[in-house]
């Protein structure tokens, strides 16, 4: 399974779920996501796309403060 599809496809909320500093890499690209009620809904191809955020650079950012978590 290609994991960058599955990435794109999962929600703020999704996301948020998993390790705790994750929210920091939507605070460090200036994202409103934290907090906000479309985060049920909008994925992390969405955020990339509003924000104007790489989403290669988004999911390596991710990715990096989920490994420093493990």
């Amino acid at each position: 399974m290609d994991t960058k599809a599955l990435h794109t496809h999962l929600t703020v909320e999704q996301i948020l779920q998993g390790p705790p500093r994750v929210f920091t890499v939507f605070l460090k690209n200036k994202t409103k996501c934290v907090g906000c009620f479309m985060q049920h809904f909008c994925t992390l191809k969405d955020v990339a796309e509003t924000y104007q955020i790489p989403l290669e650079k988004l999911i390596q950012e991710l990715e990096a403060v989920s490994a420093e978590e493990s």
